[in-house]
């Protein structure tokens, strides 16, 4: 029984630790390919990771800000979960 729990825990967090994704991984999703880009990952938490990258927001031609987007990647996929102004 305790062997089957053990197995039961231990095969899943296997699997997201092997399959979180990398910077590498970010970038080809974002399809950049450049070394000075602002994407990044903020935080890796071994079985997921938290990515951002900045981006352009324009209200008006004289009215343009940065917007800072949130990305959560997990078994080597990248999922939206936010975005925040950044000025």
């Amino acid at each position: 029984m305790r062997r089957t729990i053990v197995y039961v825990v231990a095969i899943p967090l296997l699997l997201l630790v092997v399959t979180n994704p990398g910077l590498r991984e970010f970038k080809s999703y974002l399809h950049e390919n450049r070394d000075n880009d602002p994407a990044g990952r903020d935080a890796n938490f071994f079985i997921f990771s938290l990515y951002s990258n900045f981006g352009d927001h324009i209200d008006s031609p004289r009215n343009t800000h940065m917007i800072k987007f949130r990305y959560l990647g997990i078994l080597g996929n990248f999922f939206p979960i936010g975005s925040e102004n950044v000025f």
